[in-house]
């Protein structure tokens, strides 16, 4: 398919449809809905309950009953299934994962000094780090994915989007739900949630989870396998309300997180090594002996969200939040970057919030407005400690690497967005007017002991070394958004964001270097949407097209021709990514559905612009055909932006008694090719061998539920993921160079290129079956 197969529509035409979509559905927007209609969904993406469809902004909904149906139980799943959306487990941590929105993301999720630009938030509140994430989802109401910058309401971090978990409060009545779940490499998942009876004005809701999971790849040694995953955590919630105008929700939820990491192959190494082994799929054990330790992880979370309903047309809210996590994960490459490579990676972060909110209406009903200040803190560390040795039959080698870091980073921002219907045009018209202003402060500090052979070769602080650095920035933050309802049920909107990813510095710098920074990286968004229902509601399709340019991009560049580790972020590019996003359910009945979810995407980058100081400049890099300044676009690419994406299912109750009914469900996914690396554009040789190339994945699922009485239920679903037994790499290391590089200390000069790539080949078909019992 040529990649200029679907080009982005014209305003003028997109206006054109949603007119002809409005041609004879005026008098059925009036009638009785149907039997089979789809159902409103209510969402509280822009800080107030508002309906699905007339949130003029790109937004995905899952509910509880969707994450079942679909066997979503972590935010991996919601990722797979939400357009636009892409993401890869941290090559060192299987808990760790790489998130990307319409292309925007962050490179190195490992170093707390880098912010990501996805925002996480559960239950309203910032989940900075991206280590932990992959907690289980255990007692969820619905997933809110928003796309495109969120710069007004969320603010920093959230260029390329935001995703909302929103937890199931406590209910006032006593309940309870016990799930059990076995599957193939020893799976199992039991989640037991308590509701408890009002008492007073309190209501209390707790939850436990217990998950484990064997690793797919054995270790021919005598310690943990790869790919285990190993999750205990619980949860206690509570809510006052006795029915005066103050309410408050409180949570306290604990985790802890182990896990072992993917096993990496290089198919360069057959050969080689005796004995090792790597026949393009993944492996069933490792091709020699390795001492893995478990991966540890533990969370602590508490939340307190204070509402005041001052009177109907205001309310006042306080949200305090406050996060912990430690984690310490280990990884041994088995030789996949032709040396021993063993590393050990502690992180600590503690972070604390507090939000304060108006929502309110003016002029009976005609201003909607949410306003608030935010305050934000976190202070973390990172040691990481790095062993290199050579492979067997090679020179001695003995690299021993020691970094310690520790970051504290605040931010203060004021906000408000204000929507303004018109009295004109029968209040079809809403105006939207957001703005946010924040201001960013971050330092770290930074120590390092690096021995070769045991003798120092790189020793942070010293004399006339540079081991700290601080950055301090501000911004305004505008978004406008016109919407237009044609009739009830279709509705077009214009929405112009803004965004930024905050400043800061690179971890990985050379020696004497920590003093470099770089600024906040900007965004501006320019999109035009559809929202519509459509044959008497048995059809819903949003539709998205937008354009995103990019200014002051965080690129990272080698600085060190002898060590390629050596990674400052610069800001030095600017980029576009234009997209379509097709989202579409149609129900024709209540016993059957169909969804299609199709994305498009055209990163490009406008201008990268080759800084000093880097192996780009012959200064440094005396092979470098390039010059400083030089535009060297053409050697870079966008990593996690797949051009042409896929999401199809259908869920369908084919066989119905008196209580209970059997469902069937099946979801397919597919992808293009996806870089993982950045810095292998169409300039570099060989750039395909940083990518993942396409691929396809079937999932099934047959659902017996069953009414036991008027107020018990149960479940039981047998399940199959990637059906078809597809092989397919969970992540590829880009190995080598987007120019010559000239190594000062031995002469030689390695060739433009990338080499044979180390890949992490993801677990194969799985099956399972779960039970749900609940009243």
């Amino acid at each position: 398919m040529s990649t200029r197969a679907i080009p982005l529509a014209h305003p003028m035409l997109f206006a054109a449809g949603a007119v002809l979509l409005t041609y004879g559905s005026e008098v059925r927007a009036q009638q009785q809905e149907s039997a089979g209609a789809i159902q409103e969904v209510v969402v509280t993406a822009e800080r107030r309950e508002s309906t699905l469809q007339d949130t003029p902004i790109a937004l995905s909904v899952m509910d509880a009953g969707v994450l079942a149906d679909r066997g979503i139980t972590d935010l991996e799943g919601v990722v797979r299934s939400s357009p636009s959306m892409s993401f890869t487990p941290y090559n060192p941590s299987s808990n760790t994962l790489a998130l990307f929105m319409r292309g925007s993301g962050v490179q190195d999720p490992g170093q707390i000094t880098i912010d990501t630009a996805v925002g996480l938030y559960q239950d309203g509140f910032y989940i900075s780090r991206a280590q932990l994430v992959t907690f289980d989802l255990a007692d969820i109401e619905r997933v809110e994915v928003l796309r495109g910058p969120q710069g007004t309401l969320y603010g920093r971090n959230t260029t390329g989007g935001a995703v909302n978990l929103i937890s199931r409060k406590p209910s006032g009545e006593f309940g309870f739900r016990q799930e059990v779940g076995f599957g193939s490499e020893g799976r199992f998942r039991g989640l037991s949630v308590l509701d408890l009876p009002k008492w007073g004005g309190l209501s209390a809701k707790l939850s436990f989870l217990k998950r484990q999971q064997n690793g797919y790849v054995k270790s021919m040694g005598p310690s943990h396998d790869f790919g285990e995953d190993d999750q205990t955590a619980g949860r206690v919630a509570l809510r006052w309300d006795n029915g005066a105008p103050l309410t408050a929700d409180y949570f306290y939820e604990r985790g802890d997180l182990n896990s072992t990491p993917a096993y990496y192959v290089n198919a360069a190494l057959v050969g080689l090594i005796p004995g090792y082994v790597d026949q393009g799929k993944p492996e069933s054990h490792s091709y020699r002996p390795i001492d893995l330790p478990e991966s540890k992880g533990k969370f602590e979370g508490q939340g307190l969200t204070l509402s005041w309903a001052v009177n109907d047309a205001l309310t006042l809210k306080s949200l305090t939040g406050y996060r912990d996590i430690d984690t310490i994960y280990f990884q041994d490459y088995a030789e996949t970057f032709f040396v021993g490579f063993r590393s050990t990676d502690d992180i600590q972060s503690h972070q604390f919030s507090q939000e304060l909110q108006a929502v309110g209406s003016l002029l009976d009903g005609r201003i909607d407005y949410v306003a608030g200040l935010y305050y934000f803190k976190e202070a973390g560390r990172h040691y990481q400690h790095t062993v290199i040795t050579n492979v067997p039959g090679f020179p001695a080698l003995l690299l021993d690497k020691n970094r310690f870091v520790e970051m504290e980073s605040k931010s203060k921002a004021a906000f408000a967005q204000l929507t303004w219907k018109p009295p004109v045009l029968e209040d079809r018209l809403a105006l939207t007017f957001g703005a946010r202003y924040t201001k960013d402060q971050r330092s770290a500090d930074r120590r390092i002991m690096n021995t070769y052979f045991g003798y120092p070769i790189g020793v942070e602080p010293a004399p006339g070394l540079i081991n700290s650095n601080n950055v301090e920035s501000s911004r305004f933050n505008p978004s406008f958004t016109a919407n237009f309802s044609w009739t009830k049920d279709i509705s077009t909107y214009l929405r112009v964001a803004t965004g930024y990813k905050a400043g800061g510095s690179s971890e990985s710098v050379d020696v004497g270097q920590f003093g470099l920074t770089f600024k906040p990286e900007n965004v501006e968004l320019y999109e035009l949407g559809l929202k519509s229902y459509l044959f008497d509601r048995h059809v819903r399709l949003n539709v998205a097209v937008f354009d995103s340019k990019y200014k002051d991009m965080q690129l990272f560049f080698p600085t060190n021709p002898s060590d390629m580790s050596v990674l400052p972020a610069i800001n030095a590019g600017k980029a576009s990514i234009k997209g379509l996003e097709i989202e579409s359910l149609w129900q024709p009945t209540d016993d059957l559905s169909f969804t299609i979810n199709y994305t498009y995407l055209d990163p490009k980058y406008d201008e990268v612009r080759a800084p000093a100081g880097t192996i780009f400049d012959p200064a440094v890099n005396s092979a470098s055909p390039y010059r400083v300044g030089q535009n060297v676009k053409d050697l870079f690419s966008f990593g996690y932006a797949p051009r042409h994406s896929v999401d199809a299912s259908t869920n369908w109750t084919f066989l119905k008694f008196a209580k209970s009914d059997l469902t069937a469900i099946l979801d397919y996914r597919w992808s293009d090719r996806t870089y993982h690396t950045g810095g292998a554009g169409p300039g570099v040789p060989d750039h395909v061998r940083a990518s993942r190339p396409a691929f396809g994945l079937l999932d099934a699922r047959l659902s017996w539920q069953m009414e036991f009485g008027k107020e018990s239920r149960g479940r039981i679903d047998l399940w199959s993921k990637n059906v078809t037994d597809q092989k397919w790499p969970l992540y590829v290391i880009g190995m080598g160079a987007p120019l010559p590089v000239r190594d000062p200390l031995t002469t030689v000069v390695t060739p433009a290129g990338m080499n044979v790539a180390p890949i992490a080949w993801a677990e194969r078909r799985s099956y399972g079956i779960n039970l749900v019992y609940e009243f």
